[in-house]
């Protein structure tokens, strides 16, 4: 945006040195208007949304479509391509099967494969399988190919762009919210190879860690290079791009989970976003439909002619309805799901923290005898995938791959079948005691190693550990819920249908993956749809909607924050991918307005914003001191702020505007060959005629100087001193607002009284304003004894 420049003011001058204007020459006031080349945005700022608002156009509208359905038709071969590699490089650690092709999955050699045709690495290679060979030749090279597939994952993490680690629906969901991260490597063409070939060598090695969850950030990495591929620079803008952003995340969600209808409630649960939520559901809508649509008929060429497989995703309960008394296990798990993921996030926060982590590689360096810290990261990372084989290799059932086990627990037990035929059944055994301490182990050590390795430098996600955590925990509970239904004799505890008794173990696994998901992550709508077209559970929606609430209800009582927000407040832009401060002095502005401040208004003192408000930080027209090149740059310098308001004087601050540090110091920067110690007047367009009469009696008395013409933004919004504090946060909350001018109710509304900035707000917000309610009085000099230029009481 800018103003167009000012033209010549004829004016003269009386004998007392006071500036006439002559009206017939007078320039009116100009509205500001949009650039033709694109605005800059600092990184680690947020956007103004009402400057990259942008104007629907069919050149626009069709390649926004054009780039949508792209994205669903990548997004889907690429997931595709991913389950299969990552599957086959899991199963090769284990043997190879040698049955015809036309009886195995290609998605799920280990897990298919006709259990007298799959061949372990001892069989292949000395044509013996027993327990000898098992742990001197299986275990070695099943420990040694897992080493070398998470190492190499950690080398490109770590060596190549460390910004692919974790999931990466933390910094998506910051990023549409309107904080610019570096999107060029973020989300450019090396992010999403390194983040695709980095994810196919975690999920093979066996990790605790998921693929689901980064496949949000591997869709917003191709939106994204179509973007900025299709769309010319004179049509770009970063709504636009935050629009295609929403749609890609939700199409990530639907092509992990094969649910587009889940992927669609995702975005609107979990992603803030300015635009409203009809057309951002319409743009995920079509773009989950399609990669869905290609990742169902890609998998199909994946399948045998005569491999008969039941749907690897449904729940075969045995019956088609559920006991009232079962609401009591039902809402036991949804109880566990909130307590653990309490203390999931918990744990994950101390084993991520830069303390804990340092002192670990402290540790093992020390061990390995080794000197260079950089290799304190590939030792902790090549221990936790020895570690964890080491625990999953003697289960068979330890050994799947997360989503294959997943499967699994949401299988029935066959009735008929030998339960050693073939591997779909490794969930299964005569004794169910046998089974629970099975379970029970997977959950102990899954816990544990999923909260670890979460922190590592690798990319992956904790979506899945979470649903397969929950799953195991509600088979657990299933099982001994059906032990107690066999040794009870109540009636109400035995009806049974044609083909079983009531309770299934398996309908258990779902409600509790459910429970457990929306522990972690807060979700409700969006984790309840997704198990409903993950298994297609459709008379269990009741249970799984009773769990979720529950989990929600208990977690919210424990703690504010989900794993994504506790991870941006935590570890955000630290370690090996830190770029620089992000407004250091005065908090990350990452604060989601739409949950925090449901939580702080009923808190907060019925109060008018001035009474909590002190002096901005402001440029003047007319400065008591004058500018020079070097003390404006000194002055932008020299604090945190994103801009500031400018005023016409310290005497009369009659408020001509906003203008951004990056503006200003573009600006002097234009002019740096000039001396650094010439005196600047700032020079805007349109002024009042009382500003413009008293720049130019300024200017008179300055002699030699540089006029520096500045584009202040017209504010859109501004309220007055008497706006209650709580309205404040709402218009935050609202619009989408970075800043807002807090001006006079008397004198025309020109007067400033005070200035709210984004960032401040939100830090106030987080920390639910603590300490201002320890003031009895409201009085400026009660509260300005501990400020730093801040705007708002802290």
């Amino acid at each position: 945006m800018s103003f167009s420049q000012p033209t010549s003011v004829k004016f003269r001058y009386t004998e007392t040195n006071i500036p006439i204007i002559e009206s017939s020459t007078r320039q009116k006031p100009t509205k500001f208007h949009r650039d033709n080349v694109p605005r800059h945005i600092q990184d680690n700022s947020f956007i103004d949304w009402s400057r990259e608002s942008y104007t629907t156009t069919p050149t626009i509208t069709s390649r926004k479509w054009i780039i949508i359905v792209l994205t669903g038709i990548i997004v889907g071969y690429v997931t595709t391509f991913l389950d299969l590699t990552s599957a086959w490089l899991n199963d090769l650690k284990k043997g190879i099967c040698y049955s015809k092709r036309d009886q195995w999955s290609l998605l799920n050699p280990y897990s298919t494969c006709p259990v007298d045709q799959w061949h372990n690495w001892s069989e292949i290679m000395f044509g013996s399988n027993g327990p000898i060979t098992a742990i001197f030749v299986n275990f070695p090279i099943f420990l040694i190919l897992a080493a070398l597939l998470v190492g190499g994952a950690a080398y490109i993490t770590i060596e190549r762009l460390p910004v692919i680690r974790h999931s990466g629906i933390s910094e998506i969901k910051i990023i549409i919210s309107g904080f610019e991260y570096k999107i060029d490597s973020y989300l450019g063409l090396p992010a999403f190879l390194y983040k695709t070939l980095g994810l196919i060598l975690v999920v093979g090695s066996g990790v605790w860690l998921g693929k689901e969850g980064p496949l949000v950030h591997v869709s917003c990495c191709v939106v994204n290079v179509l973007y900025e591929s299709l769309v010319t620079p004179s049509d770009r803008s970063e709504g636009l791009r935050r629009e295609l952003l929403s749609a890609a995340a939700a199409t990530g969600i639907a092509a992990a989970f094969n649910a587009p209808i889940g992927g669609v409630l995702f975005v609107l649960e979990c992603m803030p976003t300015y635009f409203m939520p009809t057309r951002i559901m319409w743009n995920s809508f079509v773009a989950t439909t399609v990669a869905v649509v290609v990742l169902t008929g890609s998998k199909v060429f994946t399948e045998g002619h005569n491999f008969d497989e039941q749907d690897l995703f449904s729940v075969e309960f045995g019956n088609f309805s559920w006991l009232f008394l079962e609401t009591i296990p039902f809402v036991l798990l949804g109880a566990i799901g909130g307590v653990y993921g309490h203390y999931f996030v918990k744990v994950n926060r101390v084993f991520s923290s830069v303390d804990f982590k340092s002192r670990v590689h402290s540790k093992l360096l020390s061990i390995c005898k080794i000197s260079d810290p950089k290799y304190g990261n590939y030792i902790e990372i090549v221990l936790i995938a020895i570690i964890t084989s080491f625990v999953n290799f003697p289960l068979q059932i330890s050994k799947l791959p997360l989503n294959a086990y997943l499967k699994a627990l949401f299988l029935d037990c066959p009735v008929s079948e030998d339960l050693t035929q073939n591997s779909s059944n490794f969930m299964c055994s005569a004794s169910s005691g046998v089974t629970v301490m099975k379970l029970l182990f997977i959950v102990v050590q899954g816990s544990i190693l999923a909260a670890y390795t979460y922190g590592v430098y690798l990319p992956g996600g904790v979506l899945t550990p979470s649903l397969v955590l929950g799953a195991t925990t509600g088979r657990l509970l299933g099982i001994i819920s059906q032990l107690l239904q066999r040794a009870l004799s109540w009636d109400s505890l035995a009806t049974c249908t044609k083909n079983s008794c009531i309770v299934s173990p398996s309908s258990y696994a779902v409600v509790g993956a459910a429970a457990f998901g929306a522990g972690i992550t807060k979700f409700t709508m969006s984790i309840v749809v997704i198990m409903f077209e993950l298994t297609g559970a459709l008379t269990y929606v009741l249970p799984i909607m009773c769990a979720v609430m529950v989990s929600k209800f208990i977690n919210d009582s424990l703690s504010n924050y989900n794993i994504y927000d506790s991870w941006l407040k935590s570890t955000f832009n630290r370690g090996l991918e830190y770029m620089g401060p992000v407004n250091e002095g005065k908090g990350d502005g990452m604060c989601d307005f739409t949950n925090a401040t449901s939580r702080v208004k009923q808190k907060l003192p019925d109060v008018p914003v001035l009474s909590v408000m002190v002096q901005p930080r402001s440029l003047y027209i007319v400065p008591d001191t004058d500018y020079t090149i070097s003390s404006i740059l000194d002055f932008v310098n020299g604090d945190n702020h994103e801009g500031y308001p400018l005023l016409l004087s310290t005497r009369e601050p009659v408020s001509l505007g906003y203008i951004t540090k990056v503006d200003i110091r573009d600006a002097v920067l234009s002019i740096e060959h000039e001396p650094h110690d010439m005196v600047i007047s700032l020079q805007v367009s349109g002024l009042p005629d009382i500003a413009l009469s008293q720049q130019l009696h300024y200017e008179r008395n300055l002699g030699q100087f540089i006029k520096l013409d500045i584009a202040p933004d017209v504010p859109n919004v501004i309220v007055n001193e008497s706006c209650r504090l709580v309205q404040v946060l709402e218009m935050f909350e609202k619009l989408h607002l970075n800043y807002l001018l807090v001006v006079s109710s008397k004198d025309d509304h020109r007067i400033l009284r005070g200035f709210v900035d984004r960032y401040i707000l939100a830090e106030l917000i987080q920390r639910e304003f603590t300490g201002l309610y320890d003031y009895s009085d409201y009085e400026l000099d009660d509260v300005v004894r501990d400020r730093h230029s801040f705007e708002l009481v802290t």
